[in-house]
């Protein structure tokens, strides 16, 4: 077993035969609680892996002994909880990084490192893991300074840490990514017939639904109160929508309350992030005037 509990570390496996680019990834976190390990083959990487525990695996895509996308199937068979960040470089299709997603990668980062981005992939891949571990536990988020203590979703703090990450990040390697913000119909009403009780127990059932529709990596956050917003990484408008319009009809079906949501994306709707929540929220504005219960996606005219 690779932990030390004296110096609470946090074993992270590097499978990088480039020693320019582990050097690089240890310099950068040697101010962290981060013990790094590197091996340069996928054999070694599985042997390690198969014989202790690693929070979190960081490993390149093309390596000499074995396909990247083969390798992290075969850590997902060792334990699904490894939380796998894969490389990638400009000489790489991002169509690659997106099948080591599909099978089973968290997240992926492009070379040269930006070391602020990995720091923050790697802890929302410790914070991953932790859910992971401790499912079914009740009041496991209470620890967690990026978890909404009654939601167990992410909170508003860290909803505006991440979306200046992914903006930043796509701002270097151009993608979309669409943005839900939600409101629950008439929740003071439900509120005051129900009980404050009912009321936590149907946002709770909320936050459930909302991460079972969505992907591995897509995040849901508690905006505040009634509210919740979504990231949906690498998701065009139509697709949103669709997604969007699936968990109308959902809540509806299942849960004692309704939503609305309005719909933004970027860059398509704007290129900063204090216009994106915005544009999004005159969306959500525009679906409530409408009656409620539907998605509204922004429009320059109707929401001006």
């Amino acid at each position: 077993m690779f932990v030390d509990r004296r110096k609470n570390e946090f074993n992270i496996l590097v499978v990088e035969d480039n020693e320019v680019v582990f050097n690089e990834l240890k310099n950068g976190l040697a101010d962290t609680d981060y013990k790094l390990w590197r091996v340069s083959t996928g054999a070694e990487a599985l042997k390690l892996v198969k014989d202790g525990y690693f929070i979190a695996i960081i490993s390149e895509l093309l390596l000499s002994d074995i396909d990247g996308i083969e390798l992290i199937r075969r850590f997902k068979k060792i334990s699904k909880q490894i939380n796998i960040i894969v490389l990638t470089t400009y000489a790489v299709s991002n169509d690659l990084a997106v099948e080591a997603m599909k099978v089973g990668a968290f997240l992926y980062l492009q070379k040269p490192l930006n070391m602020e981005e990995v720091k923050l992939v790697l802890r929302r891949a410790i914070e991953n893991s932790v859910l992971l571990i401790q499912a079914g536990r009740k009041d496991y988020y209470q620890d967690i300074s990026s978890m909404d203590g009654l939601t167990g979703v992410y909170n508003h703090r860290y909803f505006q840490e991440m979306l200046d990450w992914t903006i930043s990040h796509l701002r270097r390697f151009p993608q979309t990514f669409s943005l839900f913000m939600i409101d629950v119909d008439h929740f003071k009403q439900y509120n005051d017939t129900k009980g404050h009780v009912e009321g936590d127990v149907a946002l709770c059932s909320l936050a459930r639904l909302f991460e079972e529709y969505i992907r591995d990596i897509d995040m849901v956050f508690r905006y505040g109160g009634e509210e919740f917003a979504i990231i949906l990484a690498q998701t065009q408008v139509k697709e949103a929508e669709r997604i969007g319009q699936r968990l109308v009809e959902s809540v509806k079906k299942k849960l004692p309350v309704t939503i609305s949501i309005g719909l933004a994306s970027f860059p398509t709707h704007t290129q900063t992030k204090k216009d994106l929540i915005i544009k999004a929220d005159r969306a959500l504005y525009r679906a409530k005037r409408l009656g409620r219960d539907r998605i509204c996606v922004f429009d320059e005219k109707a929401d001006s």
